[in-house]
């Protein structure tokens, strides 16, 4: 549309309207050259991004030997990390795995899994295992989505430390620590969005390259957007749309014969991304859709997608809440769950009072800057969608939340474009300081500088004082049961395991384990949104059962004939012929459920069978067949006879209780 985005006729805080490829230097303006500036601002992005990590680096064990926890969503990162690395080198479905979930596995793509990180980061998990894979991607995450958001910002302001700042805002806001603290690549990696922000600058604004080429590049970037997180790109799509419908209203209001011109090579640029888009993504949309494995009802989280939207004081608020959650109750849950153990964060949303007053105040201070109008529109616009919908809430979202798809967008990650327009404003704000001090003060050259850098400060300094009690991000021993590194590797092929605590959505500790030791074996159960009494199947009342018995936030199973009977088909079916319950000693309290020595009573009574104690495990092992005699389970096992049994003081004890009611063959005595 080549518009004019400012009415005052500075050239710098024009989008388009000027011949150069770059905004027009100032007097004593810098503009280093890109051979300089990209290196340094990201050595410094990756400096700063390695003191966030710091106790990951610096830990006696190496970065093997740490992470935030190797449970919950952190630890199924681990996995995917190593099924990556494995399906390439195994020649093995990258999308469908049957290594969870045994034996008809789960579709990627419906879990939050992450390909394209798992892809990149193979030769690293190949050579120095997943935990370290994933400390590499969460330290260079910050760095990358910073250095993406400097490369952006070098179209819009003529001070290079303007843009750099730019870069701090996006790359290490509270978007992408807490979103780094609770495991979530998938959500903390947003280097795409700047990417694709300047491609539509590009298509609608600019327009002074190739239609076709743009297009292609953009197409190209949602490609691997859906393969980090097909939820942000739903997102993106949307607050697309609305900053294309924002540009068209001014243009056509202000501009409408550039408006006329423009528009058939931004359309020419939109429909060759939504053709390489739809060219590349056929498949893969049909597999999430529709493909072996993929999922009914609520996708990328197991709650309620709309009450995990936003409030208002999540903004400004140094607790976060995740709908009717706050993070101190995430926290509270993480020593018997598993999860981030730092002090309470902040919401992902979180901008702060500061920022929020520099973008405000900047735009009206220079309210004929357009580029603050349309970022701090779109910003708007974005965190309004944000806001929860669920609980007896409503807000805008309400009017897509019934749709597919649509129903299944966690609002509150809105937030991830918001931070953009956020960090846009900022940069500019800094840069028209900088300028403006200068133009009133000649006579001291490094004025502007000074005051640009205060208003910086104002913007950053509460956000990073918030995030300060959990910077370095707290992180602790990785740490794996003896029998899982010991025997484990030896395992024939064919061995299927069920675990305890067993693998559900809510008890994920054995996921990691599994792979640490670099797949030796598949698994019954497994985590994520796949991993809910709702979605297993045929086996949800033997699921249900496996649930309650090691997720100690819930009241565990009564043990009945029929629940173990409901256990035994479920192992059946599921093909398990090893069933391991670890030795609680050294575990963290995440991966105990509710002790070894309930494990024990719990799995000798599905089973009828004492275990065999092996390398600091518990151990149900058959070479042929599955591990569970034929008989039918005894009634003289009562639930207050298997309570006390379960309660013995040792493991072996509790076997000897359970089986002094329950024939080996299955009757009672």
């Amino acid at each position: 549309m080549t518009v004019q985005m400012v009415d005052d006729g500075v050239a710098d805080a024009e989008f388009v309207a000027t011949d150069a490829t770059e905004p027009p230097p100032d007097a004593g303006s810098t503009r280093w050259s890109a051979w300089v500036r990209y290196p340094l601002a990201g050595g410094l992005y990756l400096v700063l991004s390695v003191m966030v990590w710091w106790h990951t680096w610096s830990a006696a064990g190496g970065p093997s030997s740490v992470m935030t926890c190797s449970c919950t969503d952190a630890g199924r990162g681990v996995w995917y990390l190593e099924w990556s690395a494995f399906a390439l080198s195994h020649g093995h479905n990258l999308l469908h795995s049957t290594w969870l979930f045994h034996p008809a596995g789960f579709n990627l793509l419906t879990d939050t899994s992450i390909p394209a990180i798992g892809l990149v980061m193979s030769p690293v998990t190949l050579l120095f295992g997943p935990v370290v894979a994933f400390n590499v991607a969460a330290t260079l995450t910050p760095a990358l989505t910073a250095l993406s958001m400097f490369w952006l910002l070098q179209r819009w302001v003529r001070w290079t430390p303007a843009a750099f700042i730019g870069g701090l805002v996006y790359g290490f806001s509270a978007f992408v620590i807490v979103q780094l603290a609770y495991g979530w690549l998938n959500l903390a990696l947003v280097a795409l969005l700047p990417l694709m922000a300047c491609c539509l600058h590009e298509l609608l604004i600019r327009q002074r390259r190739s239609p076709v080429r743009v297009g292609m590049a953009f197409g190209a970037l949602v490609v691997v957007e859906f393969f980090i997180s097909s939820e942000l790109v739903l997102v993106v799509v949307v607050a697309g749309v609305i900053a294309t419908g924002l540009v068209a209203a001014y243009a056509g209001l202000r501009h409408p014969e550039a408006l006329r011109r423009g528009t058939r090579h931004a359309v020419t640029g939109g429909l060759v991304a939504a053709g390489v888009a739809v060219v590349l993504l056929a498949y893969p949309v049909w597999l999430f859709a529709a493909g072996p494995g993929h999922l009914g009802g609520t996708l990328w989280s197991t709650d309620l997608p709309g009450d995990l939207g936003n409030s208002v004081g999540n903004l400004v608020h140094s607790v976060g809440t995740f709908g009717p959650v706050t993070t101190r109750q995430l926290g509270a849950e993480a020593t018997v769950l598993g999860g981030y153990r730092g002090t309470a964060t902040p919401s992902p949303s979180f901008l702060g009072i500061g920022l929020l007053a520099v973008a405000a105040v900047g735009a009206l201070v220079w309210r004929r800057d357009r580029r603050l109008w349309l970022f701090g529109s779109l910003g708007l616009v974005t965190l309004v969608l944000s806001l929860r919908v669920g609980g007896g809430q409503w807000g805008p979202w309400g009017i897509v939340d019934h749709l597919p798809f649509f129903r299944d967008v966690v609002q509150s990650r809105f937030s991830a474009v918001a931070d953009l327009c956020a960090a846009v404003m900022v940069a500019v704000v800094v840069d028209r300081t900088r300028t403006s001090v200068r133009r009133w003060r000649p006579d001291l050259p490094v004025a502007g500088a000074v005051v640009a850098v205060v208003i910086a400060a104002v913007a950053i300094v509460p956000i990073w004082s918030t995030l300060a009690p959990n910077l370095p991000l707290t992180v602790q021993p990785v740490v794996v049961p003896t029998w899982f590194t010991q025997v484990a590797p030896t395992l024939p092929a064919g061995r299927v395991l069920a675990t305890y605590p067993f693998a559900t959505a809510d008890s994920q500790s054995s996921i990691p384990w599994q792979a640490i030791e670099r797949l030796r074996y598949q698994m019954a159960g497994g985590g994520g949104p796949s991993g809910t009494v709702a979605r297993a199947g045929d086996q949800a009342a033997g699921f249900a059962v496996l649930h309650d018995a090691s997720v100690v936030l819930v009241p565990p199973p009564s043990m009945s004939v029929a629940d173990r009977v409901a256990v035994r088909r479920a192992l059946l079916a599921w093909q398990v012929n090893t069933v391991v319950v670890p030795d609680d000693v050294g575990l963290p309290r995440y991966a105990q459920g509710r002790g070894t020595s309930y494990g024990v009573a719990f799995y000798t009574a599905v089973l009828g069978t004492a275990p065999v104690h092996r390398a600091g495990a518990w151990v149900w092992s058959t070479t042929t067949g599955p591990v569970m005699p034929s008989g039918a389970p005894s009634s003289a096992l009562t639930p207050a006879v298997f309570d006390a049994c379960a309660a013995a003081a040792s493991p072996a004890q509790a076997a000897h209780c359970v089986l002094g009611t329950v024939d080996p063959a299955g009757g009672g005595r």
